[in-house]
């Protein structure tokens, strides 16, 4: 049985209502400086090593879809290059029993009104299902459709910190979405505790400590995607051992034992709902 969406004048407002035309958000040039083009293909978040270790039959605290608007904006689109365009979008709120809310903006070039209806359930249950603190800095997800030409692809999804994640339909495999969305996450809500903070020596002795990373990805950029790349296999051996092997358990402790207790400290210090972690 399809999920209803609360709001019943929603088709109804789709079909009769005209475009409107808005200011455009100049926020989105002061947030540049804090945009992380984060190729979310890491050798955890979306690869075969450590996919699927969320997956459909967890919980999620999602608890209603409303509908705000339909709404011409401009918008970031790495599809377009690093220029912002404009577009309409379908504009939801999604609601969660437990954690902060989150706008929801879908790109009308996904035709129907039931599809682009469906895009933002789906993906706002997948945010119901990580620790609830991963959203704490979340204020929106903008989601657009695919490359044409995947091989053009520079970023499949991003974020920027404190803001909010871009995601692009189809190209991720559906088995490694849910920890690429935990990686663009700890962009969003972790990265600024410790990059270009006083914070940041609390990581970089962690990385000294542990000498090597969990993911090439990481260590090529050990200022930027190390801990969004550390994140995801925290979330794997405290939250999810029993969907791992005792290997890849095994590597993951002893590759990055300080970093993980850099997180332990932060991540045990807030909510991890619905997921049930331990050390």
């Amino acid at each position: 049985m399809k999920t209803k969406i609360r709001n019943n004048i929603f088709f109804k407002y789709l079909r009769e209502c005209k475009i409107q035309k808005f200011k455009f958000f100049f926020v989105f040039f002061l947030l540049c400086i804090n945009f992380n083009s984060a190729l979310a293909t890491s050798f955890f978040s979306a690869s075969t090593l450590l996919k699927n270790i969320i997956n459909k039959d967890d919980p999620t605290t999602y608890k209603d879809l409303i509908f705000i608007k339909k709404e011409v904006n401009k918008n970031f689109d790495k599809r377009y290059g690093n220029e912002m365009y404009v577009a309409t979008f379908f504009i939801f709120e999604a609601k969660y029993e437990f954690g902060k809310d989150v706008e929801i903006w879908v790109n009308s070039e996904f035709g129907s009104h039931e599809n682009i209806a469906e895009i933002a359930l789906k993906y706002s249950k997948m945010l119901g299902k990580v620790p609830s603190f991963f959203r704490e800095e979340l204020k929106w997800v903008v989601i657009h459709g695919p490359w044409v030409d995947k091989s053009k692809c520079t970023c499949h999804w991003y974020a920027f910190r404190n803001e909010g994640v871009y995601i692009h339909t189809k190209m991720v495999n559906e088995e490694a979405q849910q920890e690429v969305l935990i990686h663009e996450l700890a962009h969003v809500t972790i990265d600024s505790l410790y990059y270009n903070s006083a914070n940041e020596i609390i990581w970089t002795n962690a990385q000294k400590q542990d000498a090597k990373s969990i993911s090439r990805y990481a260590e090529s950029n050990p200022l930027v995607e190390d801990i969004a790349e550390s994140v995801v296999a925290w979330v794997a051996v405290r939250c999810k051992r029993d969907r791992i092997s005792k290997k890849k358990y095994k590597m993951i402790i002893k590759t990055i034992p300080n970093r993980l207790i850099v997180l332990d400290d932060l991540i045990f210090g807030n909510p991890v709902y619905p997921l049930t972690c331990k050390k």
